[in-house]
């Protein structure tokens, strides 16, 4: 796998992976519909699970990128996080308080 290929779909598939938590996070920070503890703790156990997933089938196909391609999926990963938890930060320091 070339070098770009590993980096571009590492990084999708990364995104790919929080698609489940990321719909339950936007229902919670909303506020429209109450979320439950078990439906986000098997949200990120159908992130675990996919994620894991996509990597065992990339380092039974091919052994060569393997370490940028899963780089780039943790790097994806742990960026869009980020940018959700500064926003969650502020919808939870934007209320007043009493």
């Amino acid at each position: 796998m070339d070098l770009p290929v590993a980096v571009v779909s590492g990084a999708l598939f990364g995104l790919l992976g929080c698609v489940a938590p990321a719909a339950l996070f936007e229902r919670a920070l909303r506020g429209d519909a109450p979320v439950s503890l078990a439906a986000g703790v098997a949200a990120v156990g159908a992130s675990f699970l996919s994620l894991s997933a996509v990597l065992v089938v990339v380092r039974l196909v091919t052994t060569e990128g393997f370490l940028e391609f899963g780089c780039s999926m943790g790097l994806s990963l742990i960026a869009f996080w980020s940018v959700e938890a500064a926003r969650a930060w502020r919808a939870a320091n934007s209320g007043t308080r009493g």
